[in-house]
């Protein structure tokens, strides 16, 4: 699918839909997965990065052939299935939405809102009722955690993927992603991990929402038997009452 085309600003009906007059609602946060746990194949985003790759060299050289530039091609949207007999298929897309997010003439999505950080996820995705499912003493806030987190003998395990904790990760933590906190705790039986030994672990993620399943998995596991509390608010919580130059990631 290549997006708004013809290109058009915001707001202009003639344009071609944006991702959000396609899909309108984005799934729930707590259904997001990685392509390794929606299994889906190495190939299948090669395929699919390639003809991306194709779409973009269409769009950089459109206008260089007079008969290319009369023709303006209606908006479609492309499927790949590996194992669909054909695998692809193509079906014709409505214009855009006059009350999409992102492209009407009063979109709630914008650069500035992208950029600022104030876009809540889990808002957007119409969760109005956070994840709690750790009492108020199993929680601490930002403040605590600055206070507590020069100590040698709390752990801080941060839930976020490898990238993003690439980016940026308070100092000692340790990265055990949420997408792979079940396999990691079912191995911990038979890992000498350091962080194990310690009297008290902090878990950590973004919003505060993974770190508090991750904090009950660990409890219920028996396998770690020290303090487990997790962050509440997640390291955005952090940037907000901490360290303000934290990187909203």
């Amino acid at each position: 699918m290549v997006l708004n085309t013809p290109p058009r600003p915001a707001g202009e009906a003639q344009g071609g839909p944006c991702y959000r007059c396609v899909f309108p609602k984005p799934p729930p946060a707590e259904t997001l997965v990685s392509c390794g746990e929606g299994g889906i194949l190495g190939p299948i985003v090669g395929v699919m990065g390639v003809l991306q790759a194709l779409e973009a060299i269409k769009i950089i050289t459109k206008g260089l052939h007079r008969r290319e530039a009369e023709t303006v091609p209606s908006p479609s949207l492309l499927m790949f299935s590996a194992y669909s007999s054909p695998p692809f298929r193509s079906v014709r897309l409505r214009s855009r939405r006059t009350d999409c997010a992102a492209c009407s003439s009063s979109p709630s999505i914008n650069r500035e809102s992208m950029a600022s950080g104030s876009t809540d996820y889990v808002a957007f995705c119409g969760v109005t009722t956070p994840v709690s499912v750790l009492a108020a003493h199993e929680r601490i806030t930002a403040q605590q955690l600055a206070s507590h987190s020069k100590s040698e003998d709390v752990a801080i395990l941060d839930t976020r993927e490898p990238t993003q904790f690439e980016l940026c990760s308070l100092t000692g933590s340790i990265n055990v992603p949420w997408s792979d906190f079940t396999n990691r705790i079912k191995s911990l039986r038979d890992e000498n991990l350091d962080w194990t030994q310690k009297s008290g672990v902090v878990v950590v993620c973004k919003m505060g929402n993974d770190s508090q399943l991750a904090a009950r998995m660990l409890r219920d596991s028996g396998v770690y038997h020290g303090n487990i509390v997790d962050l509440k608010g997640g390291l955005k919580a952090w940037r907000n009452e901490v360290d303000p130059t934290w990187p909203d990631t």
